[in-house]
């Protein structure tokens, strides 16, 4: 497993993003820890972004709400969470 970074933002978003959906909080730890193992498992559906985004990569949380983060030298950073507009 990748050792886990966030950003302050992050852990902004990722709070209001629990309290907004609640019923989404076991798979977003669920996501996160898959992330964290193996970015590249088919039922994330990670994909590379481009232009602003282009160091990072997306993953979906569920159809409507996505993860965006860095990988960086064995290590993985969480940078924002949310639905697709509010990431993007």
């Amino acid at each position: 497993m990748r050792q886990i970074l966030t950003t302050h933002k992050f852990e902004r978003r990722l709070a209001i993003f629990i309290k907004r959906y609640p019923e989404h909080r076991d798979k977003v730890r669920i996501r996160m820890k898959a992330i964290a193992t193996d970015p590249f498992k088919s039922f994330l559906n990670t994909h590379k972004l481009s232009g602003q985004l282009d160091d990072c990569w997306s993953s979906s949380v569920t159809h409507g709400f996505r993860i965006i983060f860095e990988l960086i030298k064995g290590k993985i950073r969480f940078i924002n969470i949310g639905s697709h507009d509010e990431v993007y």
